[in-house]
């Protein structure tokens, strides 16, 4: 099956809900959200939508296979003049497309845009310490660890630490 990735439109706003809906209440998640917490009108998500669209350093990608969303990018960036420079980066992909390659072509699409954007310098994360394979992938894209935040999250009535990255650009 082909993969497309693209840039989200404001007809994708209920897909994008079901999209992290699916991913918050899948069993051992390590996404900040908890499984139905996500509260979101359609109309709220397309504002969001907007948003990153509207903004020159932030962006928002999906990847699609055969017209559904199997995993979505935004690239959040900052609002102030001594952060525009720098994009925070949160990625997620439906379980059954995991190991397949859809993360690492959003995340390819993603640091493209940014070195294209002239304005942003520096892609930023945070990933749970204990997400091996994201980490791994971030690694070889070439991001580097900058920092552990012990608790950074809890979730499932334990916390869990997680790892400041960051990929610096020329």
């Amino acid at each position: 099956m082909s993969i497309i990735i693209r840039q989200a439109n404001l007809d994708d706003a209920e897909p994008l809900i079901a999209h992290i809906t699916a991913i918050a209440n899948e069993p051992g998640s390590q996404i900040l959200l908890w499984p139905n917490e996500l509260q979101l009108t359609i109309e709220d998500e397309r504002k969001w939508i907007h948003a990153n669209l509207a903004a020159e350093n932030s962006t928002l990608l999906v990847a699609e296979s055969e017209g559904e969303i199997i995993g979505v990018l935004s690239c959040k960036g900052g609002e102030q003049k001594g952060t525009r420079h720098t994009t925070t980066l949160g990625i997620s992909v439906h379980k059954d497309w995991r190991n397949q390659r859809v993360g690492r072509a959003l995340m390819e699409r993603a640091i493209g845009w940014a070195k294209g954007t002239g304005v942003i310098k520096r892609i930023q994360l945070e990933v749970t310490a204990g997400n091996a394979p994201g980490i791994h992938l971030y690694e070889q894209l070439g991001f580097e660890k900058e920092g552990l935040r012990s608790r950074g999250m809890f979730k499932y009535g334990e916390y869990l630490d997680t790892w400041m990255m960051g990929l610096l650009l020329d």
